[in-house]
């Protein structure tokens, strides 16, 4: 029986799988070299990272910050880590507390009832860490459209802890739906903060260098961007993500901002079809990537989180003692445990 013929993404894909020695040729890796890799050229940004008056902390360490495209991915934009320690901090609190949330759904609300608290905040209290979150039924299960896992974890009740590290991705704004890939589950509102920061990016990198070299590629006003919709994504260290491209807006020319905090990873950049051999970029924390223009459309996958690879400023569990927002949420150094081992990347995008 002949084999089937894997393409150039998918090729890539298996080349940075997790136990496997891994290719670093000619990965783009901008915390190391970025202005020696031929495959990246620095740009100027036309505006300045402003951080909104309406929110609690200062969140830019700079306010131009260096920011890079891929001479072959036009319109990919990458603006290495432009936070302060605090303004990651505050990020995660928010990913872990704030958004998965209801009336925001998570990947587990078909098999559970969710609780008013996230799983985080539950996980973490000493008074209700031990209570178990009751499953659903098979027949609710069944309506929601979702396949059952074959695993019996899913067919009783778990505590907030072993449901904490299942939990996937949660959604903000409308609502998508994995399985029709549409954005037919209703709307919920969207954090008003993480708006008002996505916005902040958007405007900063329109028509960076004046958009004179294609490869800057980002001819969208950032004055009008508004988050319409998102996904918190929670990697563990044996996460992935599978090259797929975001497609399902009815607009396509603002871009997708997305945020990256605690581990690494490897990212993968292609083009609009699986042929097209990958780049692949390491993603650290604080990293802000925006697909503007042509890479709208390009496929895109994570292959490989990085152990060990969290900055000390979210690992260290007296790092946020002293923050604006610490009375607000759980100890930071259960935040701290969590990040050493986990990435999570929070995106947006405008839909309409």
């Amino acid at each position: 029986m002949p084999q089937a013929i894997q393409t150039a993404f998918r090729k890539a894909e298996k080349r940075y799988k997790r136990g496997q020695p891994p290719d670093w040729d000619n990965v783009v890796d901008l915390a190391a070299a970025a202005t020696a890799n031929e495959a990246v050229r620095g740009i100027q940004l036309s505006y300045d990272l402003e951080t909104p008056a309406t929110l609690p902390l200062q969140l830019f360490s700079q306010r131009r910050p260096p920011a890079y495209v891929l001479r072959d991915h036009p319109g990919l934009l990458l603006v290495p880590n432009p936070f302060t320690d605090e303004a990651q901090r505050w990020l995660a609190r928010k990913c872990l507390c704030d958004c998965p949330r209801p009336p925001n759904r998570t990947n587990l609300d078909a098999f559970f009832s969710p609780p008013p608290e996230s799983l985080f905040e539950l996980a973490t209290d000493t008074e209700k860490c031990s209570q178990l979150i009751a499953n659903r039924t098979q027949a609710d299960i069944q309506q929601s459209d979702v396949t059952l896992p074959k695993e019996k974890f899913y067919t009783q009740p778990g505590s907030p802890s072993s449901l904490l590290e299942r939990q996937r991705w949660c959604t903000l704004g409308l609502q998508y739906n994995w399985t029709t890939k549409e954005y037919d589950r209703g709307s919920r509102p969207f954090d008003q903060e993480l708006d008002s920061l996505m916005r902040a990016i958007a405007i900063a990198i329109t028509r960076p260098d004046g958009a004179s070299d294609p490869s800057s590629g980002n001819e969208y006003n950032g004055n009008l961007f508004a988050s319409e919709a998102g996904i918190v994504n929670y990697y563990d260290e044996r996460a992935t993500m599978a090259g797929h491209v975001d497609k399902t807006e009815e607009k396509m020319d603002a871009p997708l901002i997305s945020l990256s905090i605690g581990l690494s990873c490897v990212y993968l950049i292609g083009g609009t079809t699986r042929d097209t051999e990958p780049t692949p970029i390491v993603l650290h924390s604080g990293d802000v990537l925006a697909m503007c223009g042509e890479s709208r459309m390009a496929y895109h996958g994570v292959p490989l989180v990085l152990a060990d690879t969290t900055p000390k400023f979210l690992s260290c569990p007296n790092a946020g003692i002293n923050d604006n927002t610490t009375a607000m949420y759980p100890e930071w150094h259960y935040f701290a445990e969590y990040l050493a081992h986990h990435r999570i990347n929070c995106n947006a995008r405008k839909c309409s």
